[in-house]
């Protein structure tokens, strides 16, 4: 059968014809069992019946044996002729059972040295060779009874090789049976297997193979369909990203003017403000700063779920952290915060825009989430060829509904981050990205009060 002609087949028929050509070769395996049994069977009911009706004429032999020799010795004495004439009778009485005997062992030379010595004995009655009747009735007896023992033997060994050749025959099918099964199994198993890396490949963002999957035509269908769900669901990913690029680049130019707008009137150019008019301007810069942050953050985040090519540099580890820190000083400061940088620096090869993404988000929020007086600690080393970066801060434990969920994009948890900007719930996602691009590990290892830890993992080249 073709590959088109299974592509054609629907997953019932081909269930149906995997257990026929399963079952086929079980049942002749069956029949042809108890067909050798019932021959078997047949073959010693007609042994046990043979040599049943052997013992029976042997006796019958031996009692008309010793009669004639009875009666020729009688005869001797006697001489009367009633007694020749029994004797004819019993010979021919044992002639006539002996052709039976002869049919049963197919003994025929003894059916022959039987008939020269009634032929002598007729001859002359008082022929001494009658003596030797009985001893030559019982040995065609025991031959007669050899003859059945050896047929018995021989059946018995045939026994022994079919029963052999059946387990050899029983080996085999379920060889067969096993080979059946495991092609019509993988038939049904690996397209579905591609299906499934198919299906995990949508879900993790990468391409899907177009090549049609050769299996029963339900999963081709369902195949199809995950190819044009696929297709739908990238221009819909192309739509999404247009519109989040067109509708960010246009909100970043009335953004521009009100945080102008905003500077002139807290700088007083138009004129003097009273306090209520300052504390509305202040609130308009905040809000404007926190909106063009948000802007960012999403154009960010686009550009991470687009296929990102890394750019490896010399990067020195410590310059990078403090670049990250110097926009955050004054809040430390405010907050009265103890920072505790790494001592020693590495110059490793990294994406340097990558490893700054994933930074400033870890810090900027380790620092918001501090209470005041408490401690920020970042601490990296190199371990089996990977950089690993701590990032530790104080405070409140995270919740465990939110600690699964904080990964996630434009999450926000009950807990809020204190600061004069609010977050966006997009930052722990950038991170995430980032680190997936660099084919890294960003994980929360540590979840308890004064202690919550966030670890970067990066694989590398160490110069």
């Amino acid at each position: 059968m073709t590959r088109k002609a299974w592509q054609a087949m629907s997953l019932k028929q081909l269930v149906f014809i995997a257990f026929l050509l399963i079952i086929t070769p079980i049942g002749y395996m069956l029949y042809k069992t108890s067909n050798v049994l019932e021959r078997q069977l047949q073959q010693s009911y007609q042994q046990t019946q043979t040599a049943l009706e052997l013992s029976q004429q042997n006796n019958v032999l031996e009692r008309l044996a010793e009669d004639i020799v009875r009666s020729a010795t009688q005869y001797k004495i006697l001489k009367s002729p009633p007694l020749i004439e029994r004797l004819n009778e019993q010979i021919e009485s044992f002639n006539n059972q002996l052709s039976i005997q002869m049919f049963l062992t197919e003994k025929s030379q003894y059916q022959q040295r039987f008939q020269r010595l009634f032929s002598e004995v007729q001859t002359d009655p008082f022929n001494e060779i009658i003596n030797s009747l009985p001893q030559l009735t019982r040995d065609l007896a025991e031959q007669s009874h050899q003859q059945v023992a050896l047929e018995l033997t021989n059946l018995q060994e045939q026994a022994r090789e079919t029963r052999q050749a059946l387990w050899w025959q029983t080996g085999l099918l379920v060889l067969t049976t096993l080979i059946l099964m495991l092609f019509f199994s993988s038939l049904i198993t690996r397209p579905i297997a591609e299906l499934i890396s198919r299906i995990k490949a949508i879900g993790r963002r990468e391409k899907v193979p177009e090549e049609p999957i050769h299996g029963p035509m339900e999963i081709v269908q369902l195949n199809n369909q995950v190819l044009w769900l696929n297709k739908h669901l990238h221009q819909l990913e192309q739509l999404k990203d247009e519109f989040i690029q067109h509708i960010s680049h246009e909100l970043k130019t009335p953004l521009t003017t009100l945080r102008e707008g905003a500077d002139l009137l807290a700088e007083e150019v138009p004129g003097p403000l009273n306090t209520q008019q300052k504390r509305v301007v202040s609130l308009m810069q905040s809000s404007s700063i926190s909106l063009q942050q948000l802007i960012e953050q999403l154009l960010d985040y686009n550009r991470l779920q687009q296929p990102n090519t890394i750019q490896l540099q010399r990067v020195d580890i410590q310059k990078a952290i403090a670049e990250t820190i110097t926009p955050l000083q004054l809040l430390i400061s405010e907050k009265s915060i103890h920072l505790s940088l790494p001592d020693e620096s590495f110059v490793v090869q990294l994406d340097p825009n990558m490893l700054h993404r994933i930074l400033s988000n870890l810090i900027s929020n380790a620092i918001y989430y501090t209470e005041r007086d408490g401690h920020v600690i970042i601490a990296t080393r190199v371990i089996k060829n990977c950089l690993v970066i701590d990032v530790e801060n104080s405070g409140s434990a995270i919740l465990p509904d939110d600690a699964g969920r904080i990964f996630e994009p434009f999450y926000q948890g009950k807990k809020r981050r204190s600061g004069p900007l609010k977050g966006t719930g997009i930052g722990l996602s950038i991170a995430m990205e980032a680190s997936k691009a660099m084919h890294g590990k960003l994980v929360l290892i540590t979840n308890k009060a004064d202690k919550i830890v966030f670890r970067l993992t990066l694989p590398l080249e160490q110069l």
